[in-house]
């Protein structure tokens, strides 16, 4: 049952993407729509496969956009703050829908002599919903 409600809203939600109308800006932040395709943004993962540590208070995520104009985003951050309204945690090849606003910058260190940093900046989530 909770399948088949959160399919119908995936579709509702790709008829108003497809008409951009759920993609317009306001106070809320943008929407988003997509597929995990990692559970990890592809810059972290990149720094950290090169020795660099990220601490983040929360995770990261990339995604294969759908029905999302040209130029939206594929990597996102989600505060460990805001849990999922399908109660089910990102993971990868999950479908996952929501909302987006502002920034977060997160910084890498490679402890060397003398140690180096990378920030990375990636959008914030602040509304998801994953399928289970």
């Amino acid at each position: 049952m909770k399948k088949g409600i959160i399919l119908f809203l995936l579709i509702i939600f790709l008829v108003f993407a497809s008409t951009s109308t759920a993609f317009a800006y306001s106070s809320f932040g943008r929407m988003f729509a997509g597929k995990i395709t990692n559970t990890k943004a592809t810059e972290i993962a990149q720094w950290e496969a090169a020795g660099y540590i990220c601490p983040m208070f929360g995770t990261s995520i990339s995604i294969i956009p759908i029905g999302s104009p040209h130029g939206t985003p594929v990597n996102y951050f989600i505060p460990s703050y805001i849990s999922s309204a399908t109660r089910t945690n990102p993971s990868l090849s999950k479908l996952i829908i929501g909302r987006y606003s502002g920034q977060t910058m997160i910084t890498c260190t490679l402890y060397s002599d003398p140690p180096q940093t990378q920030t990375v900046s990636l959008n914030t989530i602040n509304l998801f919903g994953t399928s289970r």
